[in-house]
């Protein structure tokens, strides 16, 4: 009874703080500095703290942006945040089909539990109770690194498909969140064909383009690989918590609680309960090979002769389509899943069949409808945060004499600031990019070719490893929403038992990574160092092991 009173008081106490901060808005809506562009954020992590509600807090946060954005005109806000907040999200092809893809998704994943064939794969995977919760993770891992192309179909399909088995192999909600999130964005930025890399490369032409300058961007790409360092340790990092138990921070007690609570069904499920294997491994491959395909097929002049180059081409081209191949992917595998289940299904007359199948597929997508509304509203709060220039005004601080060894540095922790702050990697990229490249350009001069050829490329790899920090523990990323909701979490529970791994990676990249680099240190000596610290961390911190 206690606890019930105890949780009302708190949700009380955190309404209290929300209508409080909403009427500060509408004090500080009357003022004019450059400051209040990150107010709306301020507020939707103190609301999401004190009412332990990540839509509650996104939307309040949106609310506060829309008071700052009315300048006083209170009357202004509805239209605010209808016409300029919410509805131009269903203006936008890519969020229009992320949430098309996402509700999809959910009755693709529920069709494959139903089928089967993944209790079979999984004790395959799994193996013996004494091996399981290792094997889980690197399982976990090692799904994530095969879906490189897309950050949110990866965090999303690995999420929601290995949620259960992880429960049954004693891995807590909250690491498979980690370790889908951290595999999500990291492999998707370094990965050379992906959703990312149009967008990547199109950001460095820009900068060249403020610069005044061309370039081939798909070579500085592949150069500033190396220099990615906070996605090559985020990668390491993963490897690192799955085979060692590093679980720093918040992580360790959950993953205590996951081992005790650990359910024994899985050994004890009967032959019923399960079919062959290749009933789940056929529609995740389509799910995963069909994305490339389609791509390749509407991006190549001609599809024969194939090529790795010809490939990436393709890929590149087909960047504005693919909104409409992730649903159309996600469409395919879940044919493909209904089909696996008719023959599961063979036994019972064909109107049962398609009424259970049918069944089956919007109780998956029920389950996400909740996960959506707090997409809306977390794209709601960016709309506000990006029409108040909170981007800009953090990236000001690169403008100015800055030390030639110290900007690598700075554009990584100035891109780290403008990711967390703002939720989105992409946007950060966007404003991030065409200001660094400038800022080198005038840094140097013309007689100094290498070194601004090194400068750049360093310039790149940290603008890059910046805004992925962001995807990976901010509270607003629809990213970190993703994977939270995927692995049937709070996304505060995601925030801040991933925050630990994300600073320890980004201190790594940073001391060990960007500052040597502007010393001049080769980027794979640095690579090398930084492999071996995450590596060796577990000895070194033994009471955070578990």
């Amino acid at each position: 009874m206690s606890g019930v009173s105890e949780s009302i008081m708190q949700k009380r106490f955190g309404w209290l703080v929300a209508l409080l901060l909403l009427l500060a808005s509408c004090v500080l809506a009357f003022q004019d500095f450059r400051l209040l562009a990150l107010w709306p954020s301020l507020v939707a992590l103190l609301v999401v703290f004190s009412l332990r509600s990540a839509a509650a807090g996104l939307f309040v946060g949106a609310l506060a942006g829309g008071i700052l954005l009315s300048e006083g005109a209170f009357s202004k806000i509805p239209s605010i945040l209808w016409l300029d907040q919410f509805w131009p999200i269903f203006q936008s092809e890519w969020k229009l089909s992320a949430i098309v893809f996402t509700l999809i998704l959910g009755g693709f994943v529920a069709l494959i539990e139903a089928g089967g064939g993944l209790q079979a794969l999984l004790k395959i995977i799994i193996g013996t109770s004494q091996a399981s919760a290792k094997r889980m993770q690197l399982a976990v891992s090692g799904f994530g690194l095969m879906v490189f192309f897309d950050g949110l179909a990866n965090t999303m399909l690995v999420g929601r498909l290995l949620r259960t088995a992880a429960d049954r192999a004693g891995v807590s909600r909250v690491k498979l969140a980690y370790l889908a999130d951290a595999t999500g964005s990291a492999v998707a930025c370094l990965a050379f064909i992906s959703t990312w890399i149009a967008f990547q490369l199109s950001m460095i032409r820009e900068g060249f383009a403020m610069a005044g300058e061309e370039v081939n961007a798909y070579s500085l790409f592949f150069q500033s690989l190396p220099t990615n360092f906070y996605c090559w340790f985020a990668l390491v990092m993963v490897f690192v918590s799955a085979t060692r138990g590093f679980n720093p921070g918040p992580m360790k007690r959950f993953e205590e609680k996951a081992r005790l609570s650990v359910s024994t069904q899985l050994t004890e499920e009967s032959d019923e309960s399960s079919s062959h294997w290749v009933m789940a491994i056929a529609p995740i491959a389509v799910l995963v090979f069909s994305i490339p395909i389609c791509s390749y097929m509407i991006g190549a002049e001609k599809l024969l002769p194939f090529n790795l180059q010809k490939f990436a081409e393709a890929y590149s081209i087909a960047e504005k389509h693919v909104p409409k191949i992730l649903v159309l992917s996600s469409l395919i595998a879940s044919i493909t899943a209904a089909a696996a289940l008719l023959i599961r299904y063979r036994s019972v007359n064909e109107i049962s069949q398609r009424r259970r199948i049918g069944r089956t597929f919007l109780s998956g997508v029920r389950d996400l409808s909740g996960p959506v509304c707090i997409l809306l509203a977390a794209w709601m709060l960016g709309s506000a945060i990006s029409q108040l220039g909170a981007a800009q005004y953090l990236s000001e601080i690169l403008e100015g004499n800055l030390p030639r060894a110290l900007l690598p540095l700075a554009i990584f922790i100035t891109g780290a600031l403008i990711s967390f702050s703002t939720g989105t990697s992409w946007g950060t990229m966007g404003v991030l990019m065409p200001l660094a490249i400038p800022v080198i350009f005038a840094l140097t001069n013309e007689t100094e070719t290498v070194l601004r050829q090194d400068m750049v490329i360093a310039a790149i790899g940290a603008v890059f490893s910046g805004a992925v920090f962001g995807d990976h523990c901010s509270p607003f990323s629809d990213t970190t929403i993703v994977a939270s909701v995927a692995a049937g979490v709070e996304p505060l529970d995601h925030v801040r038992t991933q925050m630990p791994f994300a600073l320890i990676t980004a201190g790594v990249a940073a001391i060990f990574g960007f500052v040597p680099l502007g010393f001049g240190l080769s980027p794979f000596v640095s690579l090398l160092l930084g492999l071996t610290l995450l590596l060796l961390l577990p000895s070194f911190t033994r009471r955070w092991t578990s």
